[in-house]
């Protein structure tokens, strides 16, 4: 099967795991400490397998477009992974929060294609992978 990996990263921060993973789970704050976001909404308020997340991310001199996606596992103070699950077509977006000890944590950013979704996909892997690198600066950088 066609796989690509965009963006496969880890950044630090000096707090718990589950600090920050219940700081990343307030999306109607990510528009105040993100750049690379326009807006977000999550339907129904909770981070649940099945709920729909709807962000607006802010790529280069593109416009903000509306990106659906379902939220596909959470692990809670764990990992969260969202994206599109189509029958030979996926897209996954994934955050773990990871302990090291002595309060500090780890946060791995992936995000992947696989299949059919991959060939549509390709073309943007730049842009993805940039956004993806801002997002988890700058949410490193909030701790």
């Amino acid at each position: 099967m066609l796989k690509r990996y965009y963006t496969d990263l880890v950044t630090e921060a000096p707090v718990p795991a589950k600090q920050a993973y219940r700081f990343f789970t307030r999306v109607d704050d990510w528009a105040d400490w993100s750049a690379a976001i326009h807006k977000v909404k999550l339907f129904g308020g909770e981070w649940r397998k099945g709920a729909n997340l709807v962000f607006m991310p802010k790529i280069g001199n593109l416009p903000p477009v509306p990106i659906p996606v379902k939220i596909l596992s959470v692990k809670p103070d764990q990992s969260i992974t969202w994206g599109l699950d189509l029958p030979g077509a996926k897209l996954k977006h994934r955050f773990s929060f990871i302990p090291v000890g002595d309060g500090f944590c780890r946060i791995h950013h992936e995000e992947w294609s696989e299949g059919l979704m991959t060939l549509a996909v390709w073309p943007a892997g730049g842009l993805i992978n940039k956004f993806n690198k801002q997002f988890a600066a700058e949410l490193a950088a909030m701790f």
